[in-house]
């Protein structure tokens, strides 16, 4: 044999080459994005009076004018509808000597107030621009707002009127899961509320500050203006002590049954175990559409879905309206056996579709990460991340949730997906409330 038939290699230096390139491919494979999501920059700071604050900002918004602030309370409550009262007189015309709400005051700044409670939280947002001509006299209109509400009489009256007819569907359902349906003090309805319980709690909110959010970009010039008004806005701030404070729900299942007659509506609540990961955030998510999806395939008029993500006692919440004939199949299947599904079913892990089939689930996986990739680049999304979903003191940060959602995401499997959700849903807490007309 000559020496140009002789192999390049020998049999362990190609074994080696290969096993090279192997792993090669295998870290190209391992460090490759495969999906488009920011990560934003966490910068921290802590206001005169010692709240602390907390500033989302990544690139993709340099040239956005939008910035979010929020301000973040945790006043532990089961009197929900002094909650609601307080935030809603607060949102209507509660500036001083003005009979204009506080949304017609600022739309002409292009900015907007916004408001969000639960049992544990309570959130005021301002949405503004960063352009010094319209940020000033925002920070300056909204300054005067917060510092001293005007809580008028006629206002509240009319509103309260309002909600008597209309009362919230989510506080029947927080009441029958969390709260001692015989105990008269944890029945508290708007009708009960005054005006002075309205001012009363709204400065007790004060006491009980979490932390303040600022979401979008700034220039060395508009943070100066934004901390000189946080610093004001919160001059009498002072830190929450509400996580002494316990609250017990019920864990025996039951069926409220309103009225007579055809079905027209159930409203299920089921409790849930503290998020404390990232993996379980996305696990939510994804049953939650899958909850949607399957009864939507089904004869139903809609279903509406909401997480309540508070620090230590969150819970779920879906109401579905029916069509007239909801003992039928949609013409479309919805299993494998067209068997009709009840919204009970699906707080079982072994009944949710998605965790028991691997196409499913990867398919509401993709649907959720392409919405993701979009939701990840609005600072209002973000703003509802660190305050709805996130906590200063709990187990999951939003600094946390910034710098390892992009990980979790990418490496999120069906196992995860079973692990989180045997964990998160508690069965046995499931309450129903079947309404007829």
């Amino acid at each position: 044999m000559s020496d140009d038939s002789k192999p390049l290699f020998s049999r362990p230096v190609l074994a080696a080459v290969m096993l090279f390139c192997t792993l090669a491919i295998w870290l190209l494979n391992l460090t490759a994005p495969s999906s488009k999501l920011p990560t934003p920059q966490i910068e921290k700071w802590t206001t005169t009076s010692g709240i602390p604050v907390i500033w989302l900002k990544q690139a993709q918004w340099q040239d956005s004018n939008k910035l979010e602030i929020r301000f973040s309370f945790r006043s532990t409550t089961n009197n929900l509808a002094l909650t609601q009262a307080t935030l809603a007189m607060l949102m209507s015309d509660s500036l001083p000597l003005s009979t204009a709400s506080i949304n017609q005051r600022l739309a002409p700044l292009a900015a907007s107030a916004n408001s969000y409670y639960d049992h544990e939280n309570q959130t005021i947002g301002l949405t503004l621009s960063n352009e010094p001509k319209y940020l000033i006299p925002t920070l300056s209109l909204a300054t005067n707002w917060l510092k001293q509400p005007d809580f008028k009489r006629r206002t509240f009256e009319t509103w309260q009127t309002q909600q008597q007819a209309n009362p919230p569907v989510q506080h029947e359902l927080e009441r029958v899961l969390f709260f001692d349906k015989a105990d008269e003090q944890n029945n508290e309805t708007i009708t009960s509320v005054s005006l002075e319980h309205v001012a009363d709690y709204y400065q007790n909110l004060k006491s009980s500050a979490n932390a303040i959010f600022v979401v979008g970009d700034m220039s060395p010039e508009a943070k100066k203006t934004v901390e000189a008004a946080i610093n004001t806005i919160s001059q009498n701030y002072r830190l929450s002590n509400a996580s002494a404070e316990t609250i017990h729900y019920e864990s025996i299942s039951s069926t409220i049954q309103q009225n007579e007659g055809e079905l027209w509506q159930t409203r299920s609540a089921i409790a849930l175990m503290p998020v404390s990961s990232i993996k379980e955030w996305i696990s939510l998510q994804i049953w939650g559409s899958d909850l949607v999806s399957t009864l939507n395939h089904q004869h139903m008029d809609f279903v509406q879905l909401a997480f309540t993500l508070s620090p230590q006692h969150p819970w779920a919440w879906w109401n579905i309206q029916y069509t007239n004939n909801i003992t039928e199949t949609a013409s479309e299947p919805i299993n494998d056996t067209n068997q009709f599904i009840d919204a009970k079913s699906l707080v079982f892990v072994e009944q949710i579709p998605s965790a028991n089939d691997k196409n499913n689930f990867n398919t509401l996986l993709d649907n959720f990460k392409e919405q993701l990739e979009q939701q990840t680049l609005s600072p209002t999304w973000w703003s509802h991340i660190a305050t709805q979903v996130t906590h200063e003191d709990g187990p999951l940060t939003v600094e946390q949730f910034a710098q390892g959602y992009k990980e979790a995401i990418d490496s999120f499997t069906i196992e995860d997906y079973q692990t989180a959700l045997q964990h998160l849903l508690k069965p046995s807490s499931y309450q129903e409330i079947q309404v007829y007309q």
